[in-house]
């Protein structure tokens, strides 16, 4: 089966930037044996959306399609689940677009139409054979032309809007230019040196490149990497503490005194609103399984850092409120290490929760 280079990218995007533990390429629906859920609904909220778009942007969706053809003809590039336990935390319905020259399939208006119809496809087909009202309905293409960029954000807003008002939560999404290379293309990028699955065609592209000289990661990505974090806000906060944490260490950028004081409690308390420090020295004569414990709980990973002549665990505790606490610790660290190069601590994605 044939792979393209920019499913094979938002494969791993996938898999290791939004957690999802199953993702599929090219995934179509089996209508002659799965039931479809909602069809008269279905029905109707695509022919108001083939109406609202012919009306307000002269844009033909749907043209002179069936709805029931045009979910037989569906096909989504890259389909994600994120379970938690055994419900479904998110679903990612992804169609990317790889056109060196900037996304074109025809017109502006053609593309444009083709793209929404793509968007509001996959959400039906996500809450035909799935039954879910909720989901994230990407479109993700490197290159844009403005052109065609602003209508098609206006048209994504709209759709954004349509659908809240019929009770869905749906959340439609452009990711091109640079939006696609700060939310996507640096994440998987950095994440190559530690990906070791052949299957995923394009991180096995970026470490052949990495075996001759500087490698991606050092040569364009970390040299760019803004100042306020762009890009972050798309990671797990654990996923971004994990890894982020793994490349400080590896460039020497936490000092002694402060290695110190992440191992209180109180001091990991009042700067990350932790319940647990934020590391634990490891001692090479107990039970390691036991040290990562507190009251018989795991609350540290089981990866081992090293910091000068000492290992340690990093603490597994991370919510969302944590996200802006740690933000502001990174931003305290760059500063402090400003004279070595400030955009040399930056976060990057490394590793997978």
């Amino acid at each position: 089966m044939k792979i393209e280079v920019g499913e094979s990218l938002m494969l791993s995007w996938l898999r290791h930037a939004k957690n999802c533990q199953l993702v599929q390429l090219n995934w179509k629906p089996s209508p002659s044996s799965w039931e479809l859920h909602n069809e008269n609904e279905l029905r109707d909220i695509m022919e108001k959306a083939d109406e609202l778009f012919k009306n307000q942007f002269q844009l033909n969706i749907f043209k002179k399609n069936t709805h029931s053809s045009l979910l037989k003809q569906a096909e989504i590039d890259a389909l994600g689940v994120e379970f938690n336990s055994t419900t479904i935390e998110n679903i990612y319905g992804i169609d990317v677009a790889f056109h060196e020259n900037g996304l074109n399939y025809g017109s502006k208006d053609e593309t444009a139409a083709r793209v929404i119809k793509k968007m509001i496809r996959t959400a039906m087909v996500i809450y035909g054979y799935f039954n879910l009202r909720k989901g994230n309905i990407i479109f993700a293409s490197p290159k844009i032309g403005d052109n065609i960029y602003a209508p098609l954000s206006r048209y994504v807003d709209e759709l954004n809007e349509f659908m809240g008002r019929l009770g869905f939560h749906f959340y439609f999404k452009i990711y091109g230019n640079e939006r696609f290379r700060e939310k996507i293309f640096y994440p998987v990028i950095n994440l190559s040196s530690l990906v070791a699955d052949t299957s995923e065609l394009f991180m096995r592209s970026i470490q052949m490149y990495n075996m001759f000289g500087e490698t991606l990661a050092s040569k364009n990505v970390l040299e760019e990497i803004p100042h306020d974090f762009k890009g972050s806000d798309e990671l797990k906060i654990g996923l971004l503490v994990r890894t982020t944490i793994k490349q400080l260490v590896k460039e020497n950028s936490i000092p002694p005194d402060e290695v110190e004081k992440l191992l209180n409690l109180e001091y990991s308390k009042n700067t990350f609103n932790l319940n647990h420090p934020f590391l634990k020295r490891i001692d090479s004569d107990m039970d390691p399984q036991v040290q990562r414990q507190v009251n018989g709980y795991y609350r540290y990973w089981a990866d081992e850092i090293a910091i000068f002549d000492n290992k340690y665990y990093v603490c597994k505790e991370w919510y969302e409120q944590n996200r802006n606490k740690f933000i502001m610790w990174l931003e305290k660290i760059n500063q402090n290490s400003g004279e070595k190069g400030r955009n040399k601590h930056m976060p990057q994605v490394l590793d997978n929760q």
